[in-house]
């Protein structure tokens, strides 16, 4: 396979952050290798905001700025885009991430090999962070990867309850990954908006970052994963920082915001008995191809009250027989089937199945269910 010498724009929306040049700095003085890298900045205000936030945002453009004109090459360099008046009532990355996105498309000149990295401006980057992305890129010719992140907390007090809450919340986020995984999902993969990169080709493909104004990543990644081959990089590793926020319903700001305002730093999440109802549905599905509805409800009627009711109320059944009249493999059903049932529909699910079915617990006790039992299922391969 010819070697392709792709150009790599990292891109990045920037709203109140009085620090973005300490991420800026960061991506300088990363490895650099033979490829171009183009930072773009986006730094972006909406109708609704106050001067304060303008005039945070107006010293931070003319801080990079001053750093872009000392240390931009001609292969490696940032580009500042301003952005004011921004509609909207809630001041989310999503619009300016996608202005962002398809400005580096622009860039790109038509050249649909190149990679698109979303960075958020509170985060750093390891030394080897452009130069891996990269590589994986070409190495494993993927159309899409997530990259490894962690939340810094060493700064804080080990009694700091933000400290508290964001080891939760991170461990949460692991959880949950790892939930999809053991259930049979295909595409059990992170969906953090500084931790993730898709070709240009496929960021096309699947219609651009959408106009969102929070949750955009995950929105996004759940178009781009069927798409092709995507890859978990953990050779290299983001850092975010550990912080509150209020400005948009969720992602880590506002769950880390709520932990401390319900003065907790326990992060409850879906039990892990939901995933493992899951797993017996999906590890079931080659038995419902080409068969009759009655073999489909006789099945489902055998799982947990839970989720036999979520099933029926959802429609499950007449569904898979749709999906029966329009595929003609076990794997054109499969595939169909998690176009059905994907991330939004598990989602779906587990909020109907808590509280009133399942409480919720804590998610240090849940993960380490899956993980003891994930361990003991290796033990018991080897």
């Amino acid at each position: 396979m010819p070697v392709i010498r792709r150009k790599n724009s990292i891109v990045i929306p920037c709203y109140k952050e009085p620090d973005v040049i300490r991420t800026v700095r960061s991506l300088f003085e990363c490895e650099r290798g033979d490829f171009p890298v183009e930072i773009i900045l986006v730094v972006n205000s909406y109708q609704i905001d106050s001067d304060e936030v303008i005039e945070i945002n107006r010293k931070s453009y003319n801080e990079v700025s001053g750093f872009a004109s000392a240390n931009n090459t001609g292969n490696f360099f940032l580009t500042l885009i301003w952005i004011e008046n921004l509609p909207g009532h809630q001041t989310g990355a999503g619009i300016p991430r996608k202005l962002g996105m398809d400005e580096a498309i622009r860039h790109f000149q038509g050249d649909k090999t190149g990679i698109i990295v979303s960075l958020d401006a509170d985060c750093i980057v390891e030394k080897n962070y452009l130069t891996e992305i990269y590589r994986n890129f070409n190495e494993y010719n993927l159309n899409s990867a997530t990259i490894a992140f962690h939340h810094p907390v060493d700064h804080l007090d080990e009694k700091d309850p933000l400290r508290q809450a964001t080891i939760q919340y991170e461990m949460y986020l692991h959880y949950y990954r790892s939930a999809l995984e053991f259930c049979g999902y295909p595409y059990p993969y992170f969906t953090v908006g500084s931790a993730f990169a898709v070709t240009a080709e496929t960021y096309l493909k699947a219609g651009g970052m959408g106009k969102q104004q929070s949750g955009e990543d995950f929105y996004f990644l759940q178009k781009v994963f069927p798409l092709g081959k995507t890859k978990f990089i953990d050779t290299t590793c983001v850092y975010p920082a550990a912080r509150t926020s209020d400005r948009v319903p969720f992602g880590t700001g506002p769950a880390l915001q709520k932990m401390l305002n319900e003065n907790t730093t326990i992060k409850m999440t879906y039990q892990f008995e939901a995933f493992k109802s899951l797993k017996i549905l999906f590890d079931n599905l080659d038995s419902f191809f080409k068969q009759p509805a009655e073999t489909v409800e006789s099945f489902i009627k055998n799982l947990p009250d839970y989720i036999f009711h979520f099933l029926r109320e959802d429609g499950f059944i007449e569904k898979v027989s749709e999906i029966n009249r329009h595929t003609a493999t076990p794997h054109s059903f499969r595939k169909r089937f998690f176009d059905y049932f994907n991330a939004f529909k598990i989602v779906k699910y587990l909020n109907f199945v808590h509280p009133e079915y399942l409480p919720f617990s804590a998610v240090d006790t849940e993960y380490f269910i899956y993980r003891h039992n994930a361990q003991m299922q290796k033990a018991r391969l080897l």
